[in-house]
């Protein structure tokens, strides 16, 4: 893909995020939970740093891309280090949630579970999820059908087998999204492959008008389906800390 499309792309992808973070994480705490400081592994941009700081006081976003973390936008109650997970540039018994939005895979080491025992609290919870946006039906409607690829990733990778954490809940769940024509032209050009396709659908020139025209002519609002996946853990340090 050119360098335009990938310009093209990013703008798509920047110009309109659905709260899929936020959604989650309001389905796995309980209601009205607040933590004091929380910890984001593996941050990205930080989107799903910025969905855990409703949650807390105060949140950290750890990202080893420096290219990432320069596209992060810190706010009040939301700072960034750049580091990994294996050797976490925080004090001890400093954190009181900690979260791997979609990046467990990446981070996990065979230091990661006593890097979190050094960090957390005694009574730290610990969330690992990640979800599917289901958007082949509107693909499909469209005319422009992507061909399934195959993958080994695994958006229920969780810490199963970890002898060091305490499990408390995994959960698989389907959540869905209202959206208007526009939002979901956004969500669908906002990948190199589905942008290709959709440009190769509807012309290179005007493509993302003429798909909202396509959308709108199905309908002027749509609901996004989504897979979610999401585990939840403790440190066996503590046996009092109940979500």
């Amino acid at each position: 893909m050119s360098e335009q499309y990938n310009t093209q792309v990013s703008e798509h992808y920047a110009a309109y995020r659905p709260p899929i973070h936020r959604k989650i994480l309001q389905d796995i705490f309980p209601e009205n939970r607040r933590f004091s400081t929380g910890l984001d592994i593996g941050c990205g941009t930080g989107t799903s740093t910025e969905a855990l700081s409703h949650f807390c006081e105060s949140v950290i976003g750890l990202e080893p891309s420096e290219a990432m973390l320069a596209q992060a936008t810190p706010h009040e109650n939301i700072s960034f280090l750049q580091g990994a997970a294996e050797s976490i540039p925080l004090g001890e018994q400093s954190i009181d949630v900690v979260s791997f939005a979609g990046s467990l895979s990446y981070a996990k080491s065979s230091t990661l579970s006593t890097e979190l025992a050094r960090v957390c609290r005694p009574d730290a919870l610990i969330v690992v999820y990640d979800f599917e946006v289901k958007l082949e039906p509107f693909l499909n409607k469209l005319g422009a059908a992507i061909p399934p690829r195959s993958s080994s990733y695994n958006h229920a990778e969780n810490f199963e087998g970890d002898s060091n954490l305490h499990k408390l809940k995994v959960s698989k769940a389907e959540i869905t999204l209202p959206v208007t024509s526009e939002e979901l032209a956004h969500v669908l050009f906002s990948s190199s492959r589905r942008y290709s396709a959709l440009a190769e659908r509807f012309g290179k020139d005007s493509s993302f008008s003429r798909v909202v025209e396509a959308l709108n002519k199905l309908s002027h609002n749509h609901q996004i389906s989504i897979d979610t996946y999401h585990s939840t853990y403790r440190l066996k340090v503590s046996e009092s800390f109940s979500i």
